[in-house]
């Protein structure tokens, strides 16, 4: 799988609010994109690497917060059983 390639279904696994930011990161490279109802289409061939790069980042980003985001949760969880059964 090309990074293009997995950076697409990465993509794809974000929430609304996540691909504003996309969005915003992509527009202060290019202006050349078309909008739809409910999509943003932006050519690839049209992105330079340092916007690969950036989106890239912001991407890991997400899913690392993600991670993070779960296992707080599951402490807090676990903490509440505690609380729970004393």
């Amino acid at each position: 799988m090309s990074v293009a390639e997995n950076l697409r279904d990465r993509l794809q696994q974000l929430d609304p609010n996540e691909h504003e930011q996309l969005f915003r990161i992509v527009h202060k490279y290019t202006k050349d994109y078309t909008c739809s109802d409910n999509s943003v289409f932006v050519s690839s061939a049209s992105i330079p690497s340092e916007c690969i790069a950036e989106m890239e980042a912001y991407v890991r980003f997400c899913f690392d917060q993600r991670v993070h985001l779960d296992a707080d949760s599951a402490e807090r969880m676990k903490y509440a059983r505690l609380a729970k059964t004393d």
